[in-house]
């Protein structure tokens, strides 16, 4: 792939984190819904100590709120690329780009893409039928160098296991169709730009490793070629949680909901040592386990841990 070959000796390093609700200002809702200070504060400490080239961010409270967390918490050291999807609660997802970085960026939505899908009682009733999009969108981010389209990502926060109406159970048929329809936009972009790599990100809210595969995601290993960093990297299958839950007995879930998938021309350049789950470390730099209670998990800066991967070209 001649464009690979292009960046010798240059690096990228790539990291997905969902920042659980990122609100620095709400204009829908207050003041009483912004993130507090302090896992701001910690937010940004982890962000600058994993130091990627491009941070592609999950649960950001719009784009005021990013402007503001990089000018007030990161000393302004990245530009900002954020457009809004479909969300019905503000939580958008969004770039962090490192001025350090060689590349200029191009920022795209896929908001307005139709999902092949309609719900179970829609389908009994056609009158009841309606087009569904993204719960929130495929933000797609395209690096350029020398004017020419070097990388694409694409970022997703599928649709969550909540189901308030109770018209699909754990969100499950909603979250495959979009699942399905990222899988269908991934194949596109590698139909239209053959000789680019294509990298596939985000919070999925769901199990999609080979080894622990929900059926909502079968189509992600049947129909591309896209590999998940922790498998590529060979992570021992009980450190592969990025998210710990308690539920209403107090018993931790721990799973992996966050994912960065590779095509098979970058596994080559993946350099493992600097890759995989970022552990949380305090103000103090101690590095901390995994949460064992309820209390230990919410004051941690997030719900979800860093997943970083870096490439030597």
């Amino acid at each position: 792939m001649q464009l690979i070959k292009n960046l010798n000796n240059t690096s990228l390093k790539l990291c997905i984190y969902n920042v659980e609700n990122l609100f620095l200002v709400n204009p829908n809702i207050g003041d009483s819904f912004k993130k507090p200070i302090d896992k701001i504060e910690w937010v940004a400490r982890t962000i600058k100590e994993i130091d990627a080239d491009i941070t592609m961010l999950v649960e950001v409270g719009g784009l005021l709120s990013l402007d503001l967390f990089n000018s007030r918490y990161l000393q302004n050291e990245y530009f900002t690329a954020l457009l809004p999807g479909n969300s019905d609660r503000g939580i958008e997802m969004g770039y962090l780009i490192h001025k350090r970085v060689k590349f200029s960026h191009q920022i795209l939505s896929n908001k307005d893409l139709v999902l092949n899908f309609n719900y179970p009682h829609e389908q009994l009733d056609k009158s009841k039928m309606r087009e569904h999009k993204f719960s929130r969108d495929i933000s797609e981010l395209r690096l350029v160098l020398n004017n020419e389209i070097s990388f694409i990502i694409l970022l997703v926060h599928l649709k969550s296991k909540l189901d308030k109406e109770g018209l699909d159970f754990n969100g499950q048929l909603r979250r495959k169709a979009e699942c399905e329809a990222l899988v269908a936009t991934y194949n596109q972009r590698r139909s239209e730009f053959p000789n680019i790599p294509i990298i596939v990100a985000g919070d999925l809210n769901g199990k999609a490793q080979r080894h622990d595969l929900e059926m909502e995601f079968t189509s992600i290993y049947k129909e591309t070629d896209l590999e998940d960093i922790l498998e590529i990297i060979q992570e021992p299958i009980e450190r592969r949680s990025t998210y710990f839950h308690f539920n209403r007995d107090f018993v931790r879930e721990a799973s992996q909901l966050d994912y960065i998938m590779l095509p098979p021309e970058l596994l080559t350049y993946v350099k493992k040592e600097e890759s995989g789950i970022y552990q949380y470390r305090d103000q103090h730099g101690v590095l901390l386990p995994p949460p064992q209670d309820s209390f230990q998990r919410y004051a941690l800066p997030s719900d979800h841990y860093p997943v970083v991967v870096s490439l030597k070209f």
